[in-house]
């Protein structure tokens, strides 16, 4: 048996590849980059071959810094982005070369229609995802009306990791089963295809590749992809899962009431529950965790961190000069304004909507809004009340989940954002539990060489595998003042969206171009 895994995870615009032990230290790395296309408007594709090609490269490169023996990487683990599919032809060749991406609208399109054949409440029970463009039923059913010949001519719709298991060097194509939870077309609660939803949509079913679990082996590193990756002929190729579903592994998700927060460019809460009943969660993502038996229930941020970045380049240009000239990131000259301000940013609440809101709103039209302000205020204040309002939206999301019963146990952070140590511990007040920081922030990577370590018999189970590989460094714990009077701004904060909201505030905004 070799010592070592490696965990491959095929993003948006590129691949990273990561070799790590038993223990989840990291002995080399790889990435390989590729862009997304846009041939029309809502249109998002990937170019297969070369999404393929920067793939293998990922690998080569970890495997060439590790400085290992091939022989000694005993399995490779995928997480892929979800939603983006491929058709596969007669030859199992990708027809027109192309992904149709996660963040493709065309389906929009048709999406009244659509309705009009499913009521979007039974879908949402069926399937646990909201009835919207992103997941890929809908592009698929746009691809069958619009474009019926590359349809006729389909042999597998194959989701982005039964394509990129299929170029390794598996048998054939496999679905994997928690990233399946995002077409749109399977059931978490079966564990199956939602046959009442593919037969009211008109989907072929014998077009769906065999459902696999994760940590099942699919097959091995053939010598053609020996020479290309680096790898050895015969590495195992372990099923993984969906990249968030990775995330949450790698981020120690296993357990009722544990959860992972990310806050990049977007934002992404993922809490674990043993119970799932999604009549008690409208709008929320519901899928099946990669450590089976658990369901994550995941919320999005479309702002996020990019929102505090705005407060960069808008409130913080002095400091941005700063730090150019004392070569310090700017965002670290930005903590002492946080550190000025008192909790609550005396009172200024900002509504971090500046692309729309999210779960649990679902509404492109809300704006963002600083209120509150009075001349007591400064810059320092409205700075942390930026951080402070991300995080009052992630606390939003928690509390909407919290109806199906969910009780939030320990907080696991990733992204960007929690590198700062005062947003850490804004994060731990908000929620009012220990926040833990990874020692690995590539959570994804992490999670998806867990699961390979399933595969390859290291571990019974994803579990063992997590309190194996998964490291915390520092635990932040609430401080319970700061905590209540959160929990007094978020009331605030929850008015001030349903008064906008249902007086036609954001209607009016919207109306003004």
């Amino acid at each position: 048996m070799g010592n070592y895994l490696i965990g491959v995870d095929v993003g948006t615009t590129g691949t990273k590849a990561m070799i790590l032990d038993k223990y989840g230290k990291i002995y080399g790395k790889g990435y390989g980059e590729y862009p997304c296309k846009y041939p029309h408007p809502n249109w998002v594709e990937q170019d297969v071959d070369l999404l393929i090609e920067e793939t293998f490269k990922a690998c080569k490169q970890a495997v060439t810094s590790s400085g290992l023996d091939p022989k000694e990487i005993e399995a490779v683990g995928f997480s892929c982005q979800r939603a983006t599919f491929t058709l596969v032809d007669q030859d199992n060749n990708a027809i027109e070369n192309t992904f149709y991406g996660w963040q493709d609208n065309r389906g929009g399109e048709i999406l009244a229609e659509v309705m009009e054949k499913m009521d979007p409440n039974t879908f949402f029970k069926s399937t646990g995802m909201p009835m919207t463009p992103t997941f890929t039923f809908l592009k698929l059913l746009w691809i069958m009306k619009n474009l019926p010949e590359r349809y006729a001519k389909t042999k597998y719709v194959a989701m982005m990791p039964d394509y990129v298991q299929y170029c390794f060097g598996a048998d054939d194509f496999y679905c994997e089963m928690t990233n399946a939870c995002t077409s749109g077309y399977f059931n978490p609660n079966t564990m199956n295809w939602a046959d009442n939803v593919i037969e009211a949509l008109g989907i072929d079913k014998s077009r769906l590749p065999k459902l696999v679990k994760p940590g099942e082996i699919v097959g091995k590193i053939s010598p053609e992809v020996a020479a290309k990756t680096g790898l050895a002929v015969g590495t195992l190729l372990v099923a993984g899962s969906g990249d968030q579903q990775c995330a949450a592994i790698g981020a120690g998700v296993i357990e009722d009431g544990f959860a992972s927060l990310t806050l990049g460019t977007a934002g992404l809460l993922v809490v674990g529950t043993e119970n799932l009943v999604l009549q008690d969660v409208p709008g929320v993502m519901a899928t099946s965790s990669a450590a089976l038996g658990l369901y994550n229930l995941e919320g999005i941020q479309l702002g996020a961190a990019s929102s505090y970045r705005w407060a960069r380049d808008e409130l913080a240009d002095l400091e941005v000069t700063l730090g150019k000239k004392v070569d310090v990131d700017p965002y670290e000259i930005m903590d002492f304004h946080i550190k000025k301000s008192p909790v609550g940013s005396q009172g200024i609440i900002f509504m971090p909507y500046l692309c729309g809101s999210g779960y649990p709103y679902w509404n492109p039209d809300a704006k963002g809004i600083f209120a509150g302000i009075t001349f007591a205020h400064n810059k320092s204040d409205m700075i942390r009340s930026v951080m402070e309002g991300i995080t009052m939206e992630s606390k939003d999301m928690y509390e909407t989940m919290k109806k199906s019963g969910v009780v939030l146990k320990q907080l696991a952070i990733t992204g960007g954002a929690t590198k700062s140590a005062a947003w850490r511990q804004i994060i731990a007040d908000m929620f009012g539990v220990p926040i833990r920081k990874l020692e690995i922030p590539d959570a994804t990577i992490v999670g998806a060489a867990v699961i390979a370590g399933v595969g390859a018999g290291w571990f019974a189970d994803v579990g063992e595998g997590v309190k194996t590989m998964v490291r915390y460094t520092d635990t932040i714990l609430p401080i319970p003042e700061n905590v209540e009077k959160y929990n007094d701004l978020y009331e605030i904060y929850k008015n001030l969206y349903a008064t906008l909201s249902s007086n036609g505030i954001y209607d009016q905004f919207a109306k003004l171009g």
